[in-house]
């Protein structure tokens, strides 16, 4: 059993296989476009849109540096480890 099989190209198959290329390529390429521009773009636009609406939601009230310090030092305090010295076995 001798089967060769010949593959005849006309030019109608290379102008269908080139035309499908041509459209996957274009098609890829303007996914392409599309993601730089939403990124980079409107992304972009949005997040400026929501800093100025943050800024005017910020409170303008001046904090009291000192009391700030003195209450983050305490809780500082009330939550670090603090070590255990003689403590008596119960299993000795």
């Amino acid at each position: 059993m001798n089967i060769k099989k010949t593959v005849k190209l006309s030019s109608r198959k290379i102008s269908g296989w080139l035309a499908t290329f041509l459209i996957i390529l274009a098609l890829s390429a303007l996914l392409c476009v599309s993601l730089f521009l939403y990124k980079n773009f409107y992304q972009t636009i949005t997040q400026t849109k929501e800093i100025l609406i943050l800024r005017e939601k910020v409170a303008l009230d001046t904090v009291n540096l000192e009391r700030f310090n003195l209450i983050m030092g305490r809780l500082a305090r009330k939550t670090s480890v603090k070590e255990l010295k003689n403590i008596i076995s119960p299993f000795r």
